[in-house]
């Protein structure tokens, strides 16, 4: 169900940067555009947040953006590289 549930790959043409673009470029444009993204994301998708912090071992680590699927009842964690 999960791989069904999920496009692989994503395509962020609608976003209209350079394919060499930052990743916090991507970043910003997506939460921009957040309605067009999770469109693109596909059914049962909730966004939680945007450089989402986490304490693991006393070390932060941040989420370059998180989402919450519905139906999976899961968190899905999108990193960009850039």
């Amino acid at each position: 169900m999960a791989v069904e549930s999920i496009k692989d790959p994503y395509h962020f043409d609608f976003l209209g940067l350079e394919d060499d673009a930052q990743e916090r470029e991507i970043e910003q444009a997506l939460t921009r555009r957040i309605m067009d993204f999770m469109l693109e994301l596909g059914k049962g998708f909730a966004f939680v947040g945007r450089q989402y912090k986490l304490e693991i071992n006393e070390s932060d680590y941040f989420l370059d953006l998180l989402f919450y699927h519905l139906h999976l009842r899961c968190y899905v964690v999108i990193e960009l590289a850039g």
